[in-house]
C-alpha cells in the first residue's frame, strides 16, 4: 500500500495548497526581479543622464579651449604685426632721417626728455659720438660751441628760419624775391597734395627737418605709396629729437612744400655753402660726387683751394670759381647777419642765377671730424657766443 502511494505521488498533481505556495514563490520572485530590473534601469538612465552631463561639461570645456585658442592665436598675431610695424617703422626712420649724428632708435628717449636733462644727454650724446668730454662751461672748439649754441641759442628767429617754408618770406625781405626757388604748393598732409596740378619734374620737402626731400623726376614713374610711407613717418616726427638735440627745430610746424625741380649739366645741382661768423663770410664749401662716394673742398673768399676738411675726403679736383662769386658772399652775408654762425646754401644754376638752398645754424649737428684736426679750433675762435636764451621747451 504504502508503495502504491508513493508512485501515485509521483504521477498525481501536488495538493493544491502546495501548489499555491509554489505559484506565490515564483511570483514574488518574478516582482523582485521586476523591482531589481526597474532599480537596474533607472540607475542606468541616472548614469546616461551623468554621461550626458559630463559630454556637455566637456563639449563646454572644449569650446572655452578653442576660444582660448584663437584669443591666443589673435594676440600672438597681434603682437608679431605690432613688432613688424616697430621693425618697419624704425627702418623706415633709419632710412629718412638725417644720419648724421648715429642712430635715431632712441629718438622715442630723447622726445620723452624734460628739458632740465637736455644738458647732461646732450653731453652723453656727444662723448658717444665724438670720444671726448663735452665742455659747455667753457666751450672752445667749433663743435663744442655749435652744442652751445643748441643749448642757449635755439631762439624763436631760428626757428623761423630753420622752416624751408616761412624761410622763404625772410630771404625776400633780405635780399629779394628773385633768388627763391619757386613754390609749387604747400600742405598740411601728404593726401592733400594734388598731384596732377604738379609738374613733371619737381622736389617735395618736409619743412621741418633735414634732408626730408623726395626729388621727382618723372612723375609717371613715381611710387605714390612710397612716397606716402615716407611723408607720413617725417611729418609723425620732431626733428629736434632725431639728431643730437637740434632744438631750433622744435616747434617748426610740419608742412609739405613742393619746389621747382633744378638742375646743372649731367644731371648735377652745383651747390655753394658759405661758411659766415659773426654775420662775415670767411670760406665757401663745395661738394662733389655724391651719388658716388661725396668728397669735399673748401675755398677762401678769392676761391684759393683750402687744405682742410670734416669728414669726407679731399677733393682733389679744382673746381671751377663759379660765376658771381661777389655776389654770393654779398647775399650771404646779408641772410647771415645777427647770427654768431651760420651756413648759408646757394645753388648757381648754368646762367649763373643764384637761387637760394637753406640756411643751417648746427652744420653736421655740431659733429665735424675735422682734417687736419687744428681747423675746429680755428673755426670756433671765429665763433663769439651770444648771451644766453631759454632752453627750448615742448610746451613752448
Amino acid at each position: 500500500m504504502g508503495a502504491v502511494k508513493n508512485a501515485l505521488k509521483k504521477v498525481l498533481p501536488p495538493p493544491v495548497s502546495a501548489f499555491n505556495r509554489e505559484v506565490e514563490r515564483i511570483l514574488a520572485a518574478q516582482e523582485g526581479n521586476a523591482r531589481l530590473m526597474e532599480q537596474m534601469a533607472r540607475q542606468l538612465e541616472q548614469q546616461n543622464q551623468q554621461i550626458q552631463q559630463q559630454n556637455r561639461q566637456i563639449a563646454q570645456l572644449n569650446a572655452q579651449v578653442e576660444h582660448y585658442r584663437r584669443q591666443l592665436d589673435a594676440t600672438a598675431a597681434t603682437l608679431r604685426r605690432s613688432q613688424m610695424e616697430s621693425r618697419e617703422k624704425l627702418e623706415r626712420i633709419r632710412k629718412t632721417v638725417s644720419m648724421h649724428g648715429g642712430p635715431v632708435s632712441d629718438y622715442d628717449y630723447y622726445a620723452s626728455l624734460k628739458p632740465e636733462q637736455y644738458t647732461g644727454e646732450l653731453k652723453e650724446w656727444y662723448a658717444h659720438i665724438m670720444g671726448q668730454k663735452l665742455n659747455l662751461d667753457h666751450p672752445r672748439t667749433y663743435n663744442e660751441k655749435l652744442q652751445w649754441l643748441k643749448l642757449y641759442d635755439s631762439t624763436p628767429l631760428k626757428t623761423r628760419l630753420a622752416d624751408k617754408y616761412l624761410v622763404r618770406e625772410w630771404v625776400k625781405e633780405k635780399i629779394g624775391e628773385e633768388y627763391l626757388v619757386p613754390l609749387l604748393g604747400v600742405w598740411d598732409s601728404f593726401d592733400e597734395i594734388d598731384f596732377d596740378a604738379l609738374p613733371q619734374r619737381f622736389v617735395l620737402k618736409a619743412n621741418h627737418g633735414c634732408g626730408w626731400n623726395l626729388i621727382v623726376k618723372d612723375k609717371s614713374q613715381l611710387d605714390l605709396e612710397d612716397a606716402r610711407e615716407k611723408f607720413n613717418t617725417w611729418m609723425g616726427l620732431n626733428y629736434a629729437y632725431c639728431n643730437g638735440l637740434e632744438l631750433h627745430y622744435m616747434h617748426i610746424p610740419p608742412k609739405i612744400i613742393a619746389e621747382e625741380y633744378l638742375e646743372n649739366d649731367h644731371d648735377d645741382l652745383r651747390d655753394y655753402k658759405v661758411f659766415c661768423f659773426g654775420g662775415k663770410a670767411h670760406h665757401i664749401m663745395y661738394l662733389t660726387d655724391r651719388k658716388v662716394g661725396m668728397k669735399m673742398s673748401f675755398y677762401d673768399l678769392d676761391w684759393n683751394k683750402q687744405n682742410f676738411v670734416y669728414s669726407f675726403p679731399l677733393n682733389d679736383q679744382d673746381v671751377p670759381r663759379p660765376q658771381r662769386l661777389e655776389e654770393l658772399i654779398e647775399v650771404s652775408e646779408k641772410l647771415a647777419q645777427g647770427f654768431a654762425h651760420a651756413r648759408v646754401d646757394f645753388y648757381i644754376l648754368n646762367d649763373g642765377t643764384l637761387k637760394f638752398g637753406e640756411i643751417t645754424f648746427t652744420s653736421a649737428t655740431g659733429t665735424c671730424k675735422w682734417n687736419p684736426p687744428q681747423q675746429d679750433q680755428i673755426y670756433g675762435d671765429l665763433i663769439e657766443l651770444p648771451s644766453k636764451s631759454p632752453i627750448p621747451t615742448p610746451q613752448g
